[in-house]
């Protein structure tokens, strides 16, 4: 019988495609050296990571909202994402006009449908919303700015490099960034069986710090290379913060085997080896083409795959099914600890130009792709029997 997919499957594709993504983003960077950054950068974004993203607040923006799970209609919304950003790549490689004109924003069209969705269900929270609903706003706002800065780039051709460098940084370090700091304080408790009361007031406390460093690197990367380290800093002081409450908290239970802690942690990790590179790059040490494999190898890699060893089991079959979702969950962890350590090795070298780096994260990528497919593999196989 053929595997039925179903809307609520959509997450787990959207994972899949950031590992493919990040698998060919790698192997070209490393093969063909002429490959243009932009290119590469955009179809790592344009594959996986803002679908998936979206596809992430989804799933959890109902919980944290305590509200009702999300209408099937919304799984539209990632695709759209994803036509709009792959129209960006193509119009970056193909150099085609109206895709430069339109792209940007169905982007944003999707971006403000989502904010909409979002903003529905705070106003309907039982409660007070939880607080990293807030940092899913700031990040969502960081993607509109950042759709905003490619679409009036075709506008304003003499202000092209300056708003492209906008938009890259806006969206690195804001949308993803931010979305990934936010969500880290909600999934690690999760994933560790443990609450973290100081979370709340963590993010309340750090997100205005966090959007004003990841503004001022943007505006910064565009020519101000002190307002960007500046920015840097800021957008680091926090993140330090909660690698260190992190570790107070949950102390060694983050480094036990088969669970997804230890992978999370090495996005911390890889996400303050990101804005140290940027910091040296910017200082005139270091290459500015090991920015993508630094970012991919060392925090979206680690990151992705942490997440979806916590969340995939619940994408691939929603509802009480605790003893099929642990089981999955302990396959999908199988050397988490290893493989957290080579991910953030892998960043380490590629921050250095060493091409070994690529190789790790390439391994990284393949061994998430595959845990994928045998996860959804097993679900598939099951399906006739349930």
């Amino acid at each position: 019988m053929s595997p039925k997919l179903k809307p609520h499957h959509s997450p787990a594709l959207l994972a899949a495609l950031t590992a493919v993504g990040s698998v060919l983003a790698l192997a070209g960077g490393a093969l063909w050296q002429h490959w243009p950054q932009t290119a590469l950068w955009h179809a790592v974004f344009a594959v996986g990571a803002m679908p998936m993203i979206f596809a992430a607040m989804t799933y959890f923006t109902p919980v944290l909202t305590r509200t009702p799970e999300a209408p099937r209609s919304l799984a539209a919304i990632p695709l759209v994402a994803l036509l709009a950003a792959l129209g960006i790549v193509t119009w970056f490689v193909q150099g085609v006009a109206t895709l430069r004109h339109l792209a940007p924003w169905l982007g944003m069209g999707a971006t403000l449908a989502f904010c909409y969705w979002i903003g529905r269900r705070w106003r309907t929270c039982l409660g007070r919303p939880h607080a990293c609903l807030r940092w899913y706003a700031a990040a969502l706002a960081c993607l509109a700015a950042g759709l905003a800065a490619v679409g009036l780039s075709a506008i304003l051709p003499a202000y092209a490099g300056p708003l492209r460098a906008f938009h890259l940084h806006i969206n690195t370090l804001g949308f993803i960034g931010l979305t990934a700091i936010g969500t880290l304080q909600v999934l690690l408790p999760t994933v560790l069986g443990q609450p973290d009361p100081a979370a709340p007031r963590r993010l309340a406390r750090d997100l205005p710090w966090s959007v004003a460093g990841t503004l001022a690197i943007a505006v910064g990367a565009s020519g101000g290379w002190p307002l960007a380290a500046l920015g840097a800093i800021v957008y680091a002081w926090p993140l330090g913060r909660l690698l260190v409450d992190t570790m107070r908290a949950f102390g060694p239970r983050l480094w036990q085997p088969r669970q997804a802690a230890p992978l999370l942690l090495a996005a911390m990790g890889g996400l303050m080896l990101v804005l140290g590179h940027g910091l040296l790059h910017g200082a005139g040490i270091g290459n500015a083409r090991d920015a993508l494999p630094v970012f991919l190898i060392g925090f979206l890699l680690p990151l992705v795959s942490g997440a979806v060893t916590q969340l995939l089991p619940v994408w691939l079959r929603p509802g009480v099914q605790a003893a099929w979702q642990k089981s999955q969950r302990w396959r999908l962890a199988a050397l988490a600890r290893t493989r957290a350590v080579l991910l953030l090795a892998g960043g380490l070298l590629a921050a250095t130009g060493t091409e070994f780096g690529l190789v790790l994260g390439v391994l990284g990528a393949l061994w998430l792709l595959v845990a994928m497919l045998d996860a959804a593999r097993r679900e598939f196989s099951s399906a006739p029997s349930r």
